[in-house]
């Protein structure tokens, strides 16, 4: 841990000289009612809501956006732009929009705007990555300006993760929508520049009520150190899980700020390439899984701002199975079950190792640092675990290939559990699915269409409780936790609601108290 050690003290030393040691608030934001300022750690990469799928452009969708439908803090679906809807079949949806809705230039948001946000997203010339999502919609109809029609081609009960996708004004630019698009949400983006900042109005005519803060600020902040700093010395006003976790504690000590900690749903999991020879052993993966000290990375590499956990499905979940097959921290399990494998040590405690597998990662430094503690963990059973980091573009597109042996990732905001069908469906390996791993079991193949072919959530609970035990039998994923998430703000900023993958859909909400 001494890089993590070496960072807070390089912090703290950079505090002092700017600050002269005092910590005194300098002016900013904070000083204005109608402002807030808040950061992302990367540069959104497309503002239209079609096709940015980072977390960056879905944080400023968050802000800019409205959908049919948007998520709630509870892990389920409320109205947005659809004020009601129905399903008089498996197969149809019937939506009923919002009179009051309308985008930022005054025109009102029709059936018409809903069906060509839709239908130009699965046009075949189109190109975006959630195309995918939308393969079970057969057509869709404007039956008039109030209402919309979804027709399946076959039942989807999982169909719903995705009608939360912005709408844009029928036959809008796509150029113009990457930079600048006129939305129907809370707020107008009235300037974007790559790498530096976002601005954002407040669209007082939004059907959700005018948003209390009337301008907000994201700046774009990479470094670890910068953002830590620009939040201590107030330019900053709110972050969500953008700062190291082992600078938390001096925010919840200072006096000038307000911490809310609460479990999340960003999921972190370790994955295997079943199409290796060794990978493709269950006893390898049940053996790896063993020698994860799950607890300790979550103690040392998190500071305690994690739930291990055997689903990727967070606490609270409507469809989170308990009392799943378990893999705790056991070396001398692991050891058992490679011999089995029949990987024997061959030289029993000496320094040969049983066979040496590649790990990659991207060049993150959390995502180094839990790969080594991994890597350590691994040799302790005998297995060489070499750590290959590459630019994380390189990096997504390796595993994106599934050229790899291992690797760890993050998961966002997994509200619908038909998202098995996108890991885990064997029909949806590389490169044109996200089954990046190769798994296929017949029988989770069946319970996945099952599923989805249903919008009974009792039984899609019990079909995908079935699904929950067999991959964890097969472990295609080790799910490693579920991150706290972790927001600091200003202590004048208030009505503040966290959602389990950090979304900043609270904004429009919030308000800040006049400075004494």
């Amino acid at each position: 841990m001494k890089t993590r050690q070496f960072l807070a003290a390089a912090i703290a030393a950079t505090l002092m000289l700017a600050c002269g040691g005092s910590g005194e608030k300098k002016s900013g934001g904070a000083a204005d009612t109608n402002r807030l300022v808040t950061m992302l750690m990367s540069s959104p990469t497309n503002l239209d809501s079609r096709v940015g799928n980072d977390n960056a452009s879905g944080r400023i969708a968050d802000l800019a956006y409205s959908g049919l439908i948007k998520v709630t803090p509870e892990l389920d679906y409320a109205p947005d732009i659809a004020q009601s809807w129905e399903t008089p079949d498996d197969k149809t949806i019937v939506f009923h929009l919002n009179p009051n809705a309308k985008f930022q230039d005054g025109r009102p948001v029709t059936a018409e705007d809903v069906k060509w946000t839709y239908d130009s997203l699965r046009d075949p010339n189109f190109t975006s990555s959630k195309k995918s999502g939308y393969a079970v919609v057969q057509s869709i109809e404007a039956a008039n300006p109030q209402t919309v029609i979804f027709h399946l081609s076959e039942p989807n009960g999982g169909i719903f993760d995705n009608l939360t996708l912005g709408i844009l004004p029928k036959g809008f630019d796509a150029n113009t929508a990457k930079t600048k698009p006129v939305t129907a949400g809370p707020y107008k983006i009235v300037d974007f520049r790559t790498d530096e900042v976002v601005e954002l109005e407040a669209f007082d005519g939004w059907h959700g009520g005018a948003p209390k803060i009337k301008h907000i600020t994201v700046r774009i902040i990479p470094d670890d150190t910068t953002r830590v700093l620009e939040l201590r010395r107030g330019t900053i006003d709110l972050e969500t899980n953008a700062i190291p976790f082992e600078n938390v504690a001096e925010f919840e000590k200072d006096g000038k700020h307000q911490v809310i900690k609460k479990p999340g749903s960003v999921w972190q999991y370790l994955a295997f390439n079943l199409k290796d020879p060794i990978l493709s052993k269950v006893e390898v993966r049940r053996a790896i899984a063993h020698a994860i000290d799950r607890d300790r990375i979550v103690r040392d590499l998190l500071r305690g701002h994690g739930v291990p956990t055997d689903s990727m499905f967070a606490q609270g979940h409507w469809a989170r199975a308990e009392n799943l097959p378990t893999y705790p921290y056991d070396p001398a399990k692991a050891k058992q079950l490679l011999d089995q494998a029949g990987y024997k040590d061959p030289d029993g405690e000496g320094p040969q190792m049983r066979f040496s597998v590649t790990f990659k990662t991207s060049t993150n430094a959390e995502s180094n640092q839990r790969a080594e503690m991994i890597q350590q963990m691994l040799r302790q059973v005998g297995i060489d675990m070499k750590i290959q980091s590459s630019e994380t573009g390189a990096f997504l597109e390796d595993i994106g290939k599934g050229n790899f042996q291992m690797y760890s990732f993050t998961r966002n905001g997994i509200q619908d559990p038909d998202f098995y069908s996108i890991i885990f469906y064997s029909k949806n390996f590389p490169p044109e699915g996200q089954n990046r791993g190769y798994y296929s079991n017949p029988r989770v193949d069946q319970l996945i269409v099952e599923g989805r072919s249903t919008f009974d959530r009792a039984k899609r609970k019990q079909i995908y409780g079935e699904i929950q035990r067999i991959v964890q039998e097969d472990l295609p994923y080790v799910s490693l936790y579920h991150q706290v998430n972790v927001a600091v703000m200003d202590k004048d900023v208030q009505g503040y609601v966290m959602y389990p993958a950090g979304f900043l859909l609270s904004l429009p909400q919030m308000s800040r108290k006049p400075q004494q």
